[in-house]
């Protein structure tokens, strides 16, 4: 493993003496909550969702609500997009202001048609000089660490990333976090190792690693194979978030499975442990909607916190319990959960049935739980 990372000083991250792995950004999903129960579970730095810079600055409240923190989840990693270099700098520096992040991360990524249409996302990825002009403006604006997250180019007959990644370094940015595929792949398809690991022996700057990472196989082929500062890991958390201490520790006990026998299988994990984090994954949601509600401004029609957290966690909640017996009956009710008790007896009546199945079948591993809907 590379140990210790560069990473360590510039996120200011103590050295535990294990790989470093990262919760990767995800629109919709890496709020505070979610952040919180991820570093507590391992992940050594996490990323906000994508925060739109015009949004910030002209004072939008649903914009800023993207970047509320706990007290207790940092470090924290400001993830921001947009095209312009003006207001990219402006909204950076608004957002150093805040005191709450340890570096401001720029998006060149993002595949998404109504990110790319405005000219931010992956559309940045086809324009290096541009990419060169916001990194600069944006690091004369903050004195943050400044990180970009990108692809390896818009298609596999157009590799950029070398040109990328040379406007990245004379713009004055700190570190670079890669998805190994390209725009045209969105987040699906092989993931080009060999060129992840060009990018990093050409680097002067720490490389991180991204990008169909779901096991401590993939994990540890990852850093072997490429030689990346730390990995980032993003799908996978969803409803998992004891990937990233359960990858770490098989790393460094040097139990990696081989690539042939890498199932992504989720181990079987104990009942009173989901559980557990369910509740303490709900309790943060609720906290986190109290504590909108007292800092912002919001609409005389907005439903209450409890039944706002029903509507909200069910993404979450099947990702959960994915794989378990009874799993499939809560996802198809899920849009009669209206409230924390009857989310509760839908997870209790699951794991009732799953306890059931393993008193039957002792030993069983518990069905692969990774959903191909969201970026990695």
């Amino acid at each position: 493993m590379p140990l210790p990372s560069p990473l360590h000083t510039l996120f200011k991250l103590p050295d535990t003496g294990r790989p470093l792995l990262f919760l990767a950004p995800m629109a919709g999903f890496t709020n505070a909550p979610l952040r919180r129960i991820c570093r507590r579970r391992g992940a050594a730095l996490t990323y906000t969702e994508m925060v739109n810079d015009v949004g910030l600055l002209r004072g939008a409240e649903k914009t800023w609500q993207l970047l509320e923190t706990f007290d207790d989840e940092a470090p924290v990693v400001a993830h921001l997009y947009g095209s312009e270099p003006a207001t990219l700098a402006e909204a950076a520096a608004k957002v150093e202001q805040t005191g709450r992040f340890v570096a401001i991360d720029l998006n060149a990524g993002c595949p998404v048609h109504k990110i790319t249409a405005n000219g931010a996302g992956a559309a940045l990825i086809k324009d290096p000089p541009r990419i060169h002009d916001i990194l600069a403006a944006m690091r004369k604006a903050v004195k943050l660490p400044l990180t970009i997250k990108t692809r390896l180019g818009p298609h596999p007959d157009k590799v950029m990333i070398f040109e990328i990644l040379a406007a990245a370094e004379s713009a004055g940015a700190d570190a670079l976090a890669l998805h190994g595929r390209f725009t045209s792949q969105g987040h699906g398809g092989e993931v080009q190792l060999d060129l992840l690991a060009e990018v990093k022996r050409r680097a002067k700057i720490p490389v991180i690693g991204n990008g169909g990472v779901r096991s401590t196989a993939d994990a540890g082929r990852m850093f072997r194979e490429t030689g990346v500062d730390a990995v980032m890991i993003a799908r996978a958390a969803l409803g998992n978030p004891w990937i990233f201490e359960e990858i770490s520790a098989d790393l460094v006990a040097g139990n990696e499975p081989s690539a042939a026998d890498a199932s992504g299988a989720r181990p079987r994990r104990d009942l009173a442990d989901i559980r557990e984090t369910l509740e303490e994954h709900m309790a943060s949601e609720l906290t986190l909607s109290r504590l909108v509600r007292e800092r912002y401004t919001l609409p005389r029609h907005v439903i209450d916190a409890d039944e706002a957290l029903a509507t909200t966690f069910r993404c979450h909640l099947f990702r959960y319990l994915h794989g378990l017996k009874g799993s499939s009956h809560v996802r198809g009710m899920l849009h009669e959960l209206r409230t924390p008790a009857e989310i509760r007896a839908a997870v209790a009546s699951c794991l009732e049935r799953e306890a059931a199945y393993r008193a039957e079948t002792p030993g069983k591993q518990q069905g692969c739980g990774t959903e191909n809907t969201l970026g990695d």
